[in-house]
Order: C-alpha cells, then sequence, then structure tokens
C-alpha cells in the first residue's frame, strides 16, 4: 500500500515529496488524495480524515505555521512534471480536468480554463491546485458484494457512494473475481484507473459508450463493467448491452440514502428495468458497504 503513494507522488516536486515520504509508512498506507494548492498548505485526505502535512512527514488535524506549503511555482511544476514536460500531448484529458497516470493513479487540475467561441475549454492557464488521488487495490474489496450478489451467478448492479468512498476499488476487485471465474467480461476503462486485469478485455482510453459497443460487436461479454456513467449516450449503449445478453456494474456518485432518489443518472439507470440492486457504500473507510437494495426500493 506504502508503495502506491511512493509509485504516486514521484511527479511532485522534490521538496513536497520528500516530506510526504518522511510519513511513518502506516500513515502512507492509508493516504488516498495528495491535495497541492498554490502558496497554500498541502492537505492529505486519509482513510480516517483530512490532515496538514508537517516537514518532518507528520501530520496534524489543525492547521499550524509551519505546515507545508506549497508554492506557486512548485505547483506548475508539479503539472508539467504530471504531463511529462508535454502540455500538448495530453491536452484532451487537461480540457477535461484530470490526468490519467501510470498505475492508474490519477490527478485533478484546476486552473483558468481557455474557452473558444462556444464555450468550450481549449486549455487550461494558471493552474493553480493539484488533487493527486492514489489508485489502491484493496484485495477483497469486493467480497461482501460477491458474496451478497455474485456468488449464484451474475446479475447487474450499480455501486454508489459519495467521492473517496472505494467506487472504482470495488469495481476492479469484481472484474478479477469475476474473470478468475471464467466469466468473460469486457472493461471499459476510460480513465485507465480499473488495470491491470489480464483476465479481462479492457478498452482503454475509450469513452464509455464507444467502448461498450466495441465490446459488444467483438468480445461477446458476459458482464461489462465501466466506471461513472453519467450521460444518456452512455446508458443507451448499456442498453444495447442488456439487448445483447449481457449484464452490467457501473457506478455512480451519491452522497447517502437520502441522495438517492435525486441523482439523475441512478434514476435514468433504473428506468431500464434491468439492474437488480443498487450497493450504496459508506463514506468511510472505503469499501464498505452502508447498505444494499433492491431495484423496487428505488421506485424502479
Amino acid at each position: 500500500m506504502a508503495q502506491k503513494l511512493r509509485e504516486a507522488v514521484q511527479y511532485i516536486v522534490p521538496r513536497l515529496r520528500e516530506a510526504l515520504l518522511r510519513m511513518p509508512q502506516e500513515v502512507q498506507q492509508t493516504v488516498l488524495e495528495v491535495r497541492l494548492r498554490a502558496d497554500a498548505p498541502v492537505v492529505l485526505t486519509c482513510m480516517d480524515g483530512a490532515y496538514f502535512l508537517l516537514p518532518d512527514g507528520r501530520t496534524c488535524c489543525l492547521y499550524r505555521t509551519d505546515a507545508m506549503t506549497a508554492t506557486r511555482q512548485e505547483v506548475q511544476n508539479t503539472f508539467l512534471s504530471l504531463c511529462g514536460y508535454s502540455v500538448h500531448s495530453v491536452q484532451r484529458e487537461i480540457c477535461e480536468g484530470f490526468l490519467t497516470l501510470c498505475g492508474g493513479h490519477r490527478a485533478g487540475i484546476c486552473g483558468t480554463a481557455v474557452t473558444d467561441d462556444r464555450g468550450a475549454v481549449q486549455s487550461l492557464a494558471d493552474v493553480t491546485s493539484i488533487n493527486l488521488r492514489v489508485a489502491r487495490q484493496i484485495p477483497g474489496a469486493a467480497k461482501a458484494l460477491w458474496d451478497a450478489l455474485f456468488r449464484q451467478g451474475l446479475c447487474s448492479v450499480i455501486v454508489a457512494g459519495p467521492p473517496v468512498s472505494g467506487k472504482t476499488t470495488v469495481l476492479h476487485d469484481l472484474a478479477v473475481r469475476l474473470s478468475e471465474a471464467l466469466y468473460r467480461v469486457s472493461v471499459v476503462d476510460s480513465r485507465r484507473e480499473l488495470s491491470p486485469l489480464p483476465l479481462c478485455d479492457v478498452l482503454s482510453g475509450y469513452g464509455k459508450a464507444q467502448g461498450i459497443l466495441c465490446a459488444l460487436r467483438s468480445l461477446s461479454p458476459q458482464m461489462l463493467i465501466c466506471d461513472e456513467v453519467a450521460d444518456e449516450e452512455e446508458i443507451r449503449a448499456l442498453q444495447n448491452g442488456f439487448a445483447a445478453g449481457a449484464e452490467c456494474a457501473v457506478s455512480v456518485h451519491a452522497r447517502d440514502e437520502t441522495d438517492l432518489p435525486y441523482r439523475k443518472p441512478l434514476q435514468a439507470l433504473l428506468r431500464t428495468g434491468q439492474f437488480s440492486h443498487v450497493v450504496l457504500l459508506q463514506a468511510s473507510p472505503p469499501c464498505r458497504i452502508r447498505r444494499i437494495f433492491e431495484a423496487k426500493e428505488l421506485g424502479a
């Protein structure tokens, strides 16, 4: 687990990276996000809460004047490092607000949008904030889901939860379990966060709708898996998957039980009539099931 943090922070400028790597191993194993903001303290999102970083690698939950602060230039230099010092080569991802890194890590990028006459983002100037999300493969992350819904065979499920609740990690482990059971699993990994999956057919970097249709045309999947379904085109592609006899596992954002009825992507998925259950994850610690709903409980 600590190795994943070391892998992710290699892109951060040396002064800040060295402080991060001074943290005790037991703390490194809990870090989910590293947030760098120009001329502001470095903030860590861990499994048990948020912390400031001190120069000696200690952390504290209350601000101190000696907390590590990222300068504007350090944020810019980290951004260039994340881009491999070739901003142009990753311009499309930057315009979508994130960069996918080796190992499945992801950096959210915040700055000033440069738009065209129609308001479409063409590039990003003056990067002021970076949220480096540490990818973690947690063996057994989908065990409770597997035991509850998949031991008797395939079904279609929606995994819902707030940010950093482990939705992607659960889908990854579910894909591993299904493929090891010799089901034909196609994974549409648009953000390159679900790989590696050696026994699955992985469509990496595809848009979700396009990837689903490509899988249906040539891979004859029994199970389709994709992360963060959000729009009508993607849902129509999933309906094609159902029509072809495939089951689907997808994720959506939802804060808690009270939020579920108001999440449009979730409700649109339920209206297909094909999903049997919604699995709601708790906010912390990640990958823990808060409750499993039958689709009919949510109005489907």
